[in-house]
Formats: structure tokens, C-alpha cells, sequence
């Protein structure tokens, strides 16, 4: 039997690790991040309170009270707020949606499944295009740069599916 030397759980640990790697590839964990992204930013347009999470969307259209916000800008009433903010959180609900099929076709190793990870990408890019717009139209370069950096991320993780969809 060989000695024990204290490298020897580091070892047995890296053993582990190729095999979950093995198991679990990136574009799974790409898709699974992008869902969860969009479901948590989807619901928090509908579930948003002090006791629960994320910016509340509608408020910042509407600005804090007594306070001008993004609306007014362009001379919205305030009124526009919570539609808004529907059509936003179902848009973000339904690229949820669409990335958990894709998830799903990814873990059932349909031939598809990169393809349709790389569409649910380009969809989430096309939609923070639109954002991004809404943004220059509020005046909101805040929203403008965070925008950016998500497409950003969304382009890589394209680049890195159809990279990985080619090996196969």
C-alpha cells in the first residue's frame, strides 16, 4: 500500500473534479446561469417589496417620492410606471422560459441543444438592445453601462457555445 503523503487528498480531490467535469460541461452551466438570471431579474418586476429582492423597476421609472424619475424625462407621467414594468418582467420571464427548454434539450443531449442555447444568447442580446435604448431615451447611463457589460457576458458565452457546439 502506498504511503499517505498530504498531497494525497489534493490528488484524490483533482480526481474528483475531472469527473464532474465530465458531467457537467460549461454550456450547461451557461444556460443554467442565464435562466436563473433572467428568472430572478423577470420576477422581481412582479414580486418586488421592501421584504424581497432587486431594484424595484417601477419606482425608479416613477422616481422616489417627491423626486423626478426616468419618466419625467421624457415627459411620461408616472402612470406608464407598472405597465412598463409588466411588459419588461414578462419579456425577461419568457428568455427564462426559453433557456430552461434549452437547458433541458442540453442535459437530454439533444443534437440541438447548442443551437438552441446560442438562440436564447442572441434573443438575451437583442433584448438588452432594446433596453439599452430605453435607457439613452430615459437619460439613464447607469442602466446604459450595465447593459453593456451584460452583452458583454451574453457575447462570450455565444463565442464559447458556438466554439464548444463546432468541437462535437
Amino acid at each position: 500500500m502506498p504511503a499517505q503523503t498530504p498531497l494525497s487528498g489534493l490528488s484524490s480531490i483533482g480526481g474528483h473534479l475531472a469527473n464532474l467535469n465530465k458531467k457537467v460541461a460549461l454550456a450547461g452551466a451557461l444556460a443554467l446561469h442565464w435562466f436563473v438570471f433572467w428568472l430572478l431579474n423577470g420576477l422581481d418586476k412582479f414580486l418586488n417589496a421592501d421584504n424581497f429582492f432587486g431594484v424595484d423597476f417601477k419606482n425608479k421609472l416613477k422616481g422616489p417620492p417627491g423626486a423626478d424619475g426616468l419618466l419625467s424625462n421624457l415627459g411620461f407621467s408616472d402612470g406608464w410606471a407598472a405597465p412598463i414594468a409588466v411588459i419588461v418582467g414578462i419579456c425577461e420571464l419568457v428568455l427564462a422560459l426559453l433557456f430552461l427548454a434549452a437547458l433541458v434539450n442540453f442535459v437530454w443531449r439533444r443534437a440541438d441543444a447548442g443551437e438552441a442555447i446560442s438562440t436564447c444568447l442572441t434573443l438575451s442580446v437583442l433584448f438588452f438592445a432594446l433596453l439599452s435604448a430605453g435607457a439613452v431615451l430615459f437619460g439613464d447611463r447607469a442602466a446604459m453601462e450595465q447593459h453593456g457589460i451584460f452583452i458583454i457576458a451574453l457575447v462570450a458565452s455565444r463565442i464559447f457555445i458556438g466554439n464548444s457546439a463546432a468541437k462535437a
